[in-house]
Formats: structure tokens, C-alpha cells, sequence
């Protein structure tokens, strides 16, 4: 199971910088004459290549610490242990001498405390510093013949690896802590900034223009002669303001899902389309539906508009579309003469449009339509979606 070097990849980097940072110590301490004896050369080449290998494979694949991964690693650096003892000189370990292969074990016990925070980098550095005591006898320096001091540095060098493993995973830990809530003191800030500029918005733009349009009602009201183009045109824009409010809780253009199209993106493409007569679309948002419904009941809109053109004498026509559960409601009023609505003497008379283009159209999508002739006051069409 792959297992995550959490969200922030800060820790590892730095691990990785270090890693190269111990090759380098490695080859300079490797090139010192006197640090490599002559009949171990050919090992600590390969061990150096070797190393070489698995840092430059590590940063180049940008590869997740798996637990294969950290297996590998920590085999190798108690493999480095290890041969550092067969190729350094005779008691070699006894001495202030540097050694090739000490600081590079740190980089794989650093890494599994990254990975594996305080428990794993513990544990990695404490198998580390078992390994030591072999490596002394590799070095023929016999652990049993160590004085006090000897056998002190010794468990001082063991020791380090255990707490690199201990440091490194509770700076990692307290790093993660801190990302995240850095992350989480942004988001909030962010949310605060968009919290306020929506305030800002909605005060200085849509709230003066509804007082406005206040004012403007009252004083129609107190008029009492209200004409139907001082209606229409506070209708209008009391519409916009609507409009200019849901963008603002809804910014930017819906993305209707594959199959699907907006019902009120495609009716607000009627109005200028029928002449002389108005036509004004009322949402109150997109109303998604699927792509061959909404084709249906543009067509049976863009036909009962037509009749009204034809036959209703208006200056102006809503769509007003209605999103409710369990199902969609799409009205077509008009201001004109109105009719008596009969079918059968609609159909006598060839007036086929409501019948064929409205009602088969919406009944083949399983809606219903409900016509209302209202005559003196205008036409209504119901439009019934599932």
C-alpha cells in the first residue's frame, strides 16, 4: 500500500537535498587518501555508485514512498553501514577519522520519519544503529575489547540515528499542522474577502436600484393613472435587478452535464425574435434539463409566441418559468384580446398551432399544457413538465 508524504512536499524535498548533500560527503571523504583501503577500493567504488544510482533514481522518478520504497532505502543505508566497515582501515571506527558512509544513513532514517512521523523515523534509526556493533566487528574492532569510552561513542553514534528519526518526524508533524492551518487561515480569508465584496455589490448596486424602484411604485401608486408602459418598463427592471442578484450568488455560466441543456439559457434567446412585440423571460435561475426535452418545450414556446403574434393583437408577452417540485411550470401570458378556447372549433377552424406544436409536442415528453383563453385579457398557456 502506497503511503502518502501528506499533503505538503516541503519535509521529503528537503530530505532529498540532504541526500545529495551526504553523497557529496561521500565521495569527497572517499577521494582522501588514507580513508579507503587499497584492497577494498573496487567495494567502496560500488558502494558510491550504488548510491549514486538510488539518489539520482529518487529525484528524477519524483517517486511516493511506498513501503518498498522505504524498505529499499533503509536496507541500503544499513548496507552502507555495513560496508563501511569492511573498507575502511583496521579499527577505523576508533578513530576522529571521517567516515564514507556515516551521514548518508541519516537521509533514509530522515525520510521514514517524513512518511512516517515520530513512530517511523524511531524505528528506522534505532534498526540503523543495531547494525553499528556489526560494523565495528567488520572493522575488526572487537566489541567485547572496547574500553568505556569507545563503547560510550559508539552508543552516541546509535543514538543519533534514533533521535534524527525522533526530530525529523516531530518538525514534520508540527509542519503539516502548521500548512494546514495556514491553508485553512487563507480559505477563511478568502471566504471573508468574497463575503464582503458581495456585500459591497449588493448594497451599492442591487439594494439602491430595488429603493429606487420603491420610490418609483410609490409614485405610480399615488398617481392612480397608471399607464401599462410604466408598468412594463418598472417590471423590467425590477427583472434585472433579479437577474443581477442571482449572478452574483451564482456566478458565471452554467455547465450543463453531457446530454443536458439549460431550459432559461435557451428561452432568454426569444426576446427581439417576433417584432413589435415584447417578450419578457422571468427566471429564477437555470432549470437543467435533458437535451431533447428542452428542445420540445423551446418549440412549443416559440409557437404559442408566434400565435400571439398572429392572432392576440399585444405589444407584449412573458415566459415565466417556474422550477418547483415535483416538476418545471413554463407560463406564456400575453396583453392582448384573449379568446374563447374550444378544441373542437379550434380544430374546425385549421388553428392547429396550440393543438399540434404546443400540446403534442409537450404531451410526447409526458407534460401536460392547459390553455386559458382569458378573453378581454389576454391569453395563458400552462406548460406542465414532468
Amino acid at each position: 500500500m502506497a503511503i502518502s508524504t501528506r499533503e505538503h512536499p516541503a519535509p521529503m524535498l528537503l530530505v532529498l537535498v540532504f541526500r545529495w548533500c551526504a553523497f557529496a560527503w561521500m565521495a569527497i571523504v572517499a577521494a582522501i587518501g588514507g580513508q579507503v583501503r587499497e584492497q577494498a577500493a573496487t567495494l567502496a567504488v560500488a558502494a558510491l555508485v550504488l548510491t549514486l544510482g538510488w539518489t539520482a533514481w529518487l529525484t528524477l522518478a519524483a517517486v511516493r514512498r511506498s513501503d518498498l520504497v522505504l524498505a529499499i532505502d533503509l536496507a541500503l543505508a544499513v548496507a552502507l553501514v555495513l560496508a563501511g566497515g569492511l573498507f575502511h582501515p583496521v579499527q577505523h571506527v576508533l578513530t576522529n577519522h571521517p567516515s564514507v558512509t556515516g551521514a548518508y544513513p541519516m537521509a533514509a532514517v530522515a525520510a521514514w520519519a517524513v512518511v512516517r512521523r515520530v513512530s517511523g523515523g524511531v524505528l528506522a534509526g534505532g534498526i540503523v544503529a543495531a547494525v553499528l556493533p556489526f560494523a565495528y566487528e567488520l572493522n575488526r574492532a572487537s566489541v567485547a575489547e572496547l574500553s568505556f569510552s569507545q563503547t560510550l561513542a559508539m552508543t552516541a553514534s546509535g543514538l543519533s540515528y534514533v533521535l534524527v528519526g525522533a526530530a525529523v518526524g516531530t518538525a514534520s508533524t508540527q509542519f503539516d499542522r502548521l500548512a494546514q492551518a495556514l491553508a485553512r487561515s487563507s480559505s477563511e480569508a478568502a471566504r471573508l474577502a468574497e463575503g464582503e465584496r458581495l456585500a459591497a455589490r449588493i448594497h451599492d448596486d442591487v439594494l439602491q436600484h430595488l429603493a429606487l424602484l420603491q420610490r418609483k411604485g410609490l409614485d405610480l401608486a399615488s398617481r392612480g393613472d397608471v399607464r401599462p408602459g410604466e408598468v412594463r418598463a418598472l417590471m423590467a427592471e425590477v427583472r434585472a435587478q433579479e437577474k443581477a442578484l442571482r449572478d452574483l450568488v451564482v456566478p458565471g455560466a452554467l455547465v450543463a452535464p453531457p446530454g443536458s441543456a439549460s431550459l432559461t439559457a435557451f428561452l432568454e434567446q426569444l426576446p427581439g425574435s417576433y417584432g413589435d412585440l415584447e417578450v419578457l423571460v422571468l427566471a429564477s435561475g437555470p432549470v437543467v434539463m435533458p437535451e431533447i426535452e428542452t428542445a420540445e418545450v423551446v418549440a412549443a414556446v416559440k409557437e404559442a409566441l408566434t400565435n400571439v403574434v398572429k392572432h392576440a393583437k399585444a405589444t407584449q408577452a412573458w415566459v415565466s418559468v417556474f422550477d418547483e417540485d415535483p416538476g418545471t411550470t413554463v407560463f406564456v401570458r400575453d396583453n392582448g384580446v384573449g379568446f374563447t378556447f374550444v378544441e373542437d372549433a379550434a380544430m374546425a377552424a385549421g388553428r392547429l398551432g396550440l393543438l399540434v406544436s404546443v400540446r403534442a409536442r409537450i404531451e410526447r415528453i409526458g407534460g401536460t399544457v392547459a390553455i386559458n383563453g382569458r378573453p378581454g385579457r389576454g391569453a395563458e398557456i400552462e406548460l406542465r413538465l414532468p
